[in-house]
Order: structure tokens, then C-alpha cells, then sequence
């Protein structure tokens, strides 16, 4: 009742902007719903503050050029600043919204982050992570620092730095540049699927020879970014890599990279078409979306808060045939490993314009020149998960 009592008010106050700019009925209309939404919400929760800038923004394209500030401030009762603080944080932390929401940072502090750049941003999410809450004078500390740091350690290289530091720089490099490795090769892989699909006659040998090399390489790319090591059952003097949870997601593109890297593993000619067409191109579509990243269906996503230095046991959940939910796509997955050494992976899986050294490498490239060190990629949001396909081994 109080903010029914509170819109009527403000849209009273705010009838001579409605004349002022002609604003037709059906308009006025949509406004002051909207209306009554940013007086119900007052920034309550982290998702409140990000649609309150949503919604602010959805709101500036209907009005006239300039004056949604205007509009807020007499329909809504906001300040000025605030406006400009809700429209900040859903511009400017939109690509961070799920992970800030999971970590439940508070309105307040999402306005003073909204101003910070993104690897300050990225720093004070890996504060949260660590600590459990995020501040406002976190924030102020993180900004004031990392310009400090830039200024005294202009021209540090990770790869010379002792102890925990050096030791999280160079794995948030290995967690960046490895994941934009791999995911370029699975597009040239795929590129060379989707370059034969159109054609009546598939070459099987020929198809095999532009491929097989790349997926060997992204197997173990894959291996190398997700699976662990660990003594042989075996035997203890071998080791050997953790396996992928059975006929999950990420273990079904990791035994279609294995069985891609030999073309004696293929189907037979007359089966070939239907393989590429109704496993390899979904599978790799799932793994390395144009538009949406991954989700897994027949799972449960646990979520589990890494600490730092200390032992962490993840148990299967149970029940999991029987629901449906979305599990970590691989920039999650591997963002929690790099928080139990207590930093923050930036995962860009963007495939940049082929310029310099920026570009990803072709196979052929990458094998004829090896590089001492990686350079770190430029950050990309996160990708929405979609549903994954099934596939057989």
C-alpha cells in the first residue's frame, strides 16, 4: 500500500514532464509501470540493482534523447546520481552479473565497483570468493592498490616471481591463454566439419588428415586445463590424469576428441555424415557456442566454495537422473580452481581478428613455433548456457 500510495504520488509530480515531452497514454502507461517497479525495488538485492539498471535503460529508449534521468527523478524519486550509479552497474558489470549475484554482493558495493576497471573488478571478486563478503572500503582498497602496483611493479614477469604470488600468475595464465587455445582449436575443427557437410561425397581419409592432429592436441589440451593428476591404481610409480565424471558433458568431448584423433575410430563411409551431423558438430556447438555457453541436463550443479590451501571433497550428488539442472560451463569450472589458489582466471573465448600476435595459432603454426611465454588475452563476458546433446561414444 505505501508504494501504491508513493507511484500515485510520483506520478502525479510527474505530469507536467508527460506534457512537457507529448508522452501519448499507451506510453505513459508503460512508464508508470515501470515506474512502479523502480519505487518497489530500492536496490534491495544484487539482482534488484542490476535490473533496476536494466530497467532504467529499457525505459531511456522510449523516452526523448537525454531525459530518462529527468523522468526517474520525478517519477520515481531517485537522485540523479543514483540513476547514473543503477545505469553504471548493469553497463558496466553486466558480463560479472551471475557470479556477483552467487556471491550476494551488496547494492552499495556494486556502485562503487561499477566505476573500477576490469581486472580491479576481477581482483575484488576473487577478494569475495576468498572472504566470503564484499565491502565497500574492499573495493576502495583493491582500486587504490592495483594503481599502486602498477605504478612500483610496472614490468613484473610472473614467471620470475616466488612463492603463492608467482605461483597464481602464472596458473591465471595458463587458465586464460589454455582456454583460448583450446577453444580455437575446436572451431578448426569444426570449420573443417561444417566445409564438407554441404558436399555430396565426403572424403573421409582427406577430412581425417585436417583434423585428426588438432583434436589429438585439444584432447590434451583438455586434460591438461580440467583433469588432475594422481598415482596409477595400479601402479604408484605411474601417473596418470583423474577422469571426467561418466557421460557428463565434458567427458563426452573429451572421448570425441580422442576417437577424432585417429581415423580409425571413424564410422564407416556410409555412416560418416550422420556422425558428423548428429554427434561431432552438437558436441562441439556445446562445448564452444557461437551464442550461448553450456548447460548439462541430468545433473546437479555443485556449487562448492573452494578455501585456500585447505583439502576439498566433492561428493557426486545424489538423485541426479531423475532432475534437471544446469552444471558449471568450463570458464566456471576452471575460475573455481584458480579461486582455491586464491586468484581470479579471466577466460576469453573470443576468437580475435587474425592480426599480430593476438590471433590464435593453426595447428601447423603452433607445432612449427613454440612460445617461451604466453600472452595474456584480452577479457571477454561470460557465455548463457544452453542445453547440451547427446551423444554416443
Amino acid at each position: 500500500m505505501k508504494n501504491i500510495n508513493k507511484s500515485s504520488a510520483f506520478a502525479s509530480a510527474a505530469r507536467p514532464f508527460y506534457e512537457e515531452h507529448a508522452i501519448g497514454d499507451d506510453l505513459k502507461i508503460v512508464l508508470e509501470d515501470e515506474a512502479k517497479h523502480l519505487i518497489g525495488a530500492r536496490r534491495r538485492s544484487t539482482e534488484e540493482a542490476f535490473e533496476g539498471g536494466e530497467r532504467l535503460d529499457r525505459v531511456a529508449l522510449l523516452l526523448p534523447e537525454g531525459t530518462v534521468e529527468k523522468w526517474a527523478v520525478e517519477c520515481c524519486g531517485y537522485t540523479s546520481r543514483h540513476i547514473r550509479t543503477m545505469r553504471a552497474v548493469s553497463r558496466n558489470l553486466n558480463a560479472y552479473k551471475q557470479i556477483l549475484v552467487d556471491l550476494a554482493v551488496g547494492p552499495t558495493v556494486l556502485g562503487k565497483l561499477s566505476a573500477a576497471t576490469p581486472e580491479q573488478v576481477e581482483q575484488a571478486i576473487g577478494f569475495a570468493g576468498m572472504h566470503g563478503r564484499l565491502r565497500v572500503q574492499d573495493v576502495t582498497a583493491i582500486i587504490a592498490g592495483s594503481k599502486s602496483d602498477v605504478d612500483e611493479n610496472p614490468e613484473r614477469d610472473p614467471y620470475d616471481l616466488g612463492g603463492l604470488d608467482g605461483l597464481k600468475a602464472i596458473i591465471a595464465i595458463k587458465v586464460r591463454d589454455g582456454m583460448k587455445s583450446f577453444i580455437g582449436h575446436l572451431e578448426e575443427i569444426r570449420t573443417h566439419v561444417k566445409d564438407v557437410l554441404p558436399k555430396n561425397n565426403i572424403v573421409k581419409k582427406d577430412l581425417a588428415e585436417k583434423t585428426h592432429l588438432t583434436a589429438r592436441l585439444a584432447h590434451r589440451e583438455l586434460e591438461s586445463l580440467v583433469q588432475f593428476v594422481q598415482p596409477h591404481p595400479n601402479d604408484k610409480n605411474t601417473m596418470s590424469s583423474t577422469a571426467l565424471p561418466t557421460k557428463s558433458g565434458w567427458e563426452k568431448i573429451s572421448r570425441l576428441l580422442y576417437k577424432m584423433g585417429s581415423a580409425t575410430y571413424w564410422p564407416d563411409k556410409a555412416e560418416l555424415r550422420i556422425w558428423l551431423e548428429t554427434e561431432v558438430l552438437p558436441l562441439l556447438d556445446w562445448a564452444a557456442p557461437e551464442k550461448a555457453g553450456p548447460t548439462m541436463p541430468d545433473a546437479k550443479a555443485a556449487a562448492v566454495a573452494v578455501p585456500v590451501a585447505e583439502t576439498v571433497m566433492v561428493e557426486a550428488p545424489k538423485g541426479s537422473k531423475s532432475e534437471v539442472a544446469s552444471v558449471p560451463s568450463i570458464e566456471e569450472s576452471l575460475t573455481s580452481m584458480a579461486a582455491a589458489f586464491g586468484m581470479v582466471a579471466t577466460v576469453d573465448l573470443s576468437l580475435p581478428e587474425t592480426k599480430g600476435q593476438e590471433s590464435i595459432p593453426t595447428l601447423t603454426e603452433a607445432l612449427a613455433n613454440t612460445e617461451k611465454r604466453v600472452q595474456r588475452p584480452a577479457f571477454l563476458a561470460k557465455a548463457k548456457p544452453t542445453s547440451p546433446p547427446s551423444a554416443t561414444a
